[in-house]
């Protein structure tokens, strides 16, 4: 089956995870800008990225999906359909690599100052939303039969994505994460723009926990 330009998939350190919609609709009751009617509400999670998923994913978009969404305008149909002259604007903003600069607003941005010092390395931030009324859900991939909550010797097909609950690992900001993006373009007034979003985020792999704390260290927990 041939790729959709609409979907790449990527992994970076996660950020500012929101899984849970209800915990969604608390947080959009808080925010400066909460959104009217809560069935819009939707939740969300970041993956900071380094040099090569940046890559990855600025060359999917450049040489797969914009091309897709002129295509999709000259057919006439109005589903991520853009201009050229409106993917030229995203196309300029991405090359310059200067996602500050924003409109045209895109799902890449920048690293979050206090984040940035956690995670040098990341030199972009990916938003990505949820569906609406749903959960995202969350999953992690399994090495072998070790990394499972409860151990299945009949089980060999490794590795493997397993829902999380059933496997050791967890999903904290910290940690490596992937998801399969679905982009879709938009024109708000006369500004264009794209967004991610996922249905899935899966557990990669152990990186450094943000927002402090530690892990404990059984050695010394025994010691007088």
């Amino acid at each position: 089956m041939a790729k959709s330009p609409k979907n790449v998939t990527i992994y970076g350190r996660l950020s500012f995870p929101t899984f849970d919609y209800q915990q969604a609709v608390r947080k959009n009751s808080t925010s400066d800008y909460p959104k009217a009617d809560v069935a819009d509400v939707t939740p969300d999670f970041n993956l900071l990225l380094e040099q090569a998923q940046l890559d990855k994913l600025k060359n999917h978009v450049l040489n797969e999906f914009l091309p897709y969404c002129v295509e999709q305008e000259k057919k006439g149909d109005k589903r991520d359909a853009l201009t050229q002259a409106q993917a030229d604007k995203i196309i300029k903003l991405i090359e310059a690599e200067d996602w500050e600069s924003q409109p045209p607003y895109i799902c890449i941005k920048p690293v979050n100052a206090k984040t940035a010092e956690l995670a040098p390395e990341a030199l972009a931030s990916v938003k990505i939303l949820g569906n609406k009324g749903t959960d995202i859900q969350q999953q992690a991939i399994v090495q072998d039969e070790s990394e499972l909550a409860v151990p299945d010797p009949d089980r060999v097909d490794y590795p493997a994505i397993m829902p999380i609950g059933q496997t050791v690992h967890s999903l904290y900001g910290g940690c490596y994460a992937a998801a399969t993006l679905n982009l879709y373009a938009f024109v708000s007034g006369k500004l264009p723009g794209f967004s991610a979003a996922a249905s899935v985020c899966v557990f990669k792999a152990d990186g450094d926990r943000f927002g402090g704390g530690v892990s404990v260290d059984a050695d010394e927990m025994f010691l007088d």
